[in-house]
This record gives C-alpha cells, sequence and structure tokens, in this order.
C-alpha cells in the first residue's frame, strides 16, 4: 500500500468508516460480529466506528439478531432519514424531478414540461425552479438536503460539472452545475443520464454485489454504463459509454449525432417508428413506440417485422460487449424494453449466435423496464453515491 496511506490516520479512519458503511448498505441489517467478520476489521474499530455513526445519525440500532446461543447481537442498519437527495433527468420534452432519502425511496417526484428556449440559464432556472418546488411540496427542511444530482444524455465531465455535449440540446461545454449552484446554494453533480441508472443498480440494485457489470438502455437512444471492480467506469474525462453509437454500417441512415450507420440509427425507439412508418399513411402511421406495439399487438406484420428487426441488431451489439468485457451481469433497460417479446426474444437470440463460444455461459442477464421515477432516482444516486464513494477518490491516492 502507498506509504501515504500507511502515514496518514485520518485517512486510514476515513477508509475504515467508509468499508462499514459500505458493507451495511450492501448486507442490510448486521450485527457488530458480523461486521467484523466481513470487513476483517477488529473489533475494537468496529465497535468505535460504528458509535460514531450511530452518534452522527448515519446507523440505527435495529433490534436484535437471530438467537444462535450466547449474547444476543444488536442489529445495525443504514439510516434512510439522515439526508435527502434531489435527482433531476433532463429529457426532449420535460424535466422529471424526485426527492429521495439515502436509500434512493422516492419521497416527492414532480414533472415539469421542458422550456422551448434551450438556453442554458433558462434551462438551469428551470431546473433550479424544479428542485424548489419539490422539496416545498414535500414539507421537508431544506436543511437535510445533501445535494442535487442531474442525468442529462450526452458526453458530461463529471469532474468539471460540464456538459461537454447534448445532442438534445445542442449545448456543448456548458458549466450547467455551478449555474445551478449560484441559484441552489447546493451542491449539485453532473453525470451522464445512463451513468446515473448504472450507479442506481450499484447502490441500490441488481448490481449491489457485483464486482463488474454493464447496464445497456434503449429508448430514445441506446446507452451504456459499465462498473469495473466496484467503480463506476467514466472514461477520460466523462466520455465513456456512446453505445449507441458504434458503427453497424458505414454506409446506413444518418444518425442524430450526424455520422451515418451508428446502432442508434438503426434499433432505437425512432428508428422502429420510422421503419413502420414509411409504409403507412400519415393518417394511421405511428407516433410512439407504444402504437407500434398495439399494432403488433393487433397482427400487423410490418410492426412486427420492426421490433424483431431492432432486437436482432440490438443482440448483435450487444454480442460485441460480452465478446469485449464478459460482465459477471448485463441488464438491459430503458422505455423500449416495454415492446417486450417481439423485440427481446429476437434481441436474446441474436445475442447468443453472435456470442464467442462459451462466453455468455456465466453471464446473468436481466431485462427490466425504466420509468421516470427510476430515472430522477438515479440522478439522486449522484448525491448518495458520494456518501459511499471511496476516501481514495478524493484522496488522488494510487495503488
Amino acid at each position: 500500500m502507498n506509504t501515504f496511506v500507511r502515514g496518514n490516520k485520518d485517512l486510514i479512519k476515513a477508509i475504515n468508516r467508509n468499508l462499514i458503511l459500505n458493507t451495511v448498505r450492501r448486507h442490510g441489517a448486521l450485527s457488530r460480529t458480523q461486521l467484523t467478520e466481513i470487513s476483517r476489521l477488529s473489533m475494537g474499530s468496529v465497535s468505535q466506528i460504528t458509535q460514531e455513526l450511530i452518534k452522527d445519525a448515519w446507523l440505527l440500532e435495529v433490534g436484535e439478531g437471530d438467537y444462535t446461543g450466547g449474547r444476543r447481537q444488536t442489529l445495525l442498519r443504514l439510516n434512510p432519514d439522515a439526508g435527502c437527495a434531489i435527482g433531476l433527468k433532463l429529457m426532449e420534452h420535460r424535466i422529471v424531478c424526485a426527492l429521495t432519502d439515502l436509500e434512493a425511496k422516492v419521497l416527492r417526484y414532480q414533472d415539469v414540461p421542458m422550456p422551448a428556449d434551450h438556453d442554458p440559464a433558462v434551462i438551469a432556472n428551470a431546473l433550479a425552479d424544479a428542485v424548489d418546488a419539490t422539496v416545498s411540496a414535500s414539507g421537508i427542511d431544506r436543511h437535510k438536503l445533501l445535494g442535487v444530482g442531474v442525468g442529462v444524455a450526452g458526453v458530461t465531465y463529471p469532474q468539471l460539472g460540464v456538459v461537454h455535449y447534448s445532442p438534445y440540446l445542442g449545448w456543448r461545454d456548458l458549466p450547467l452545475a455551478e449555474l445551478m449552484r449560484v441559484r441552489l446554494h447546493l451542491p449539485v453533480y453532473i453525470e451522464n443520464d445512463v451513468n446515473t441508472l448504472t450507479l442506481s443498480e450499484q447502490l441500490f440494485g441488481a448490481g449491489r454485489h457485483i464486482n463488474n457489470f454493464v447496464v445497456v438502455t434503449i429508448g430514445r437512444g441506446i446507452g451504456m454504463g459499465m462498473v469495473i471492480n466496484h467503480q463506476l467506469y467514466q472514461g477520460a474525462k466523462g466520455g465513456m459509454g456512446e453505445f449507441g453509437h458504434i458503427t453497424f454500417d458505414a454506409a446506413g441512415p444518418i444518425c442524430t449525432c450526424g455520422k451515418r450507420g451508428c446502432l442508434e440509427a438503426f434499433a432505437a425507439d425512432p428508428a422502429v417508428i420510422a421503419y413502420v412508418r414509411q409504409s403507412r399513411s400519415a393518417e394511421d402511421a405511428p407516433h410512439t413506440l407504444e402504437d407500434v406495439l398495439a399494432l403488433a399487438d393487433s397482427g400487423d406484420k410490418l410492426a412486427r417485422a420492426a421490433l424483431k428487426r431492432s432486437g436482432e441488431i440490438l443482440g448483435i451489439g450487444l454480442s460485441t460487449i460480452i465478446n469485449l468485457l464478459c460482465p459477471s451481469l448485463l441488464i438491459i433497460s430503458g422505455e423500449g424494453v416495454v415492446a417486450g417479446h417481439y423485440r427481446i426474444a429476437p434481441m436474446m437470440d441474436a445475442l447468443r449466435a453472435h456470442t464467442f463460444n462459451g462466453l455468455l455461459d456465466d453471464v446473468q442477464v436481466i431485462v427490466e423496464a425504466t420509468d421516470d421515477h427510476a430515472w430522477a432516482r438515479g440522478a439522486a444516486s449522484l448525491v448518495i453515491g458520494k456518501l459511499f464513494e471511496s476516501p481514495l477518490v478524493e484522496a488522488g491516492v494510487s495503488f
């Protein structure tokens, strides 16, 4: 271990405190004896740290565990009411906002229209207004707020609080966090929206006990988030996860990013809708994925073919992820999974067909739909995640 770590008692204490908090987060209510066994810290250290965490209201004593002989053990769990977080997700036409406790349980939810004017100052004020309205409606003391997380489609520089590129809003190198901090006087964290979902899965979802996993979202676009060795991988300056913009066919249709043949241009929801619309009159052409799904349910062959084509192309793309990374867990999420077996069954068939021999055998694949609450909850996890982030990250220590 780096000598700086060995010689810095405050940092070592912070690391051990973080270890205890994360152990309780992952495993739920535990006794001090169980904490000692799992964390491999001494009983004295565990006793001292848990006493401080109880005093600071981060842990609660919640009764006794199952009796196995000897002295009964008092259980400890996280205190979800020790603070609150706000999560915001910017969509094309709406802003969704959620106030959560420290277990990312939504306590209050707001959904407001996105201003037609995409001027950064206008949007920043609209976001701040959504925060103020949500907190006011909740009746919760503003002093309990630990910060605000914002999920944005596109490339972000999380360390700088900057939106580097937003395809839907047309922003480049916008210091959105600072614009909001001026209004709210709270810490503000910016992140790619799929990364916020990934962090939420790591903290409280299927990835809680998984070292390495990938989240892929299907909807208006196609995105990816990745956890490696329990750490959200952000790439250089945050530029990671543009899975939807890998080239599927260089001679293919123009994508929203301006390039040709991206996976997204073939397989995202707008591509499915466009595929069906091309052969229908304006009066009965679908406008949403739900319209396409309704047509498929009614027996429409073109709608079913469009969803099958999308699923097959997605499966080929997903096989590339497995072939390159071979994670323990692959989560397929987003609004687009509501297309069900019309899309997902062909996707799984293509995934199995194009993955290198044996690599998929030990990969758990989970398909779960994502609603607006989940996106906002994911953004709130940006704030909550700071509580569980290793002190080594802030200290800039490497091994």
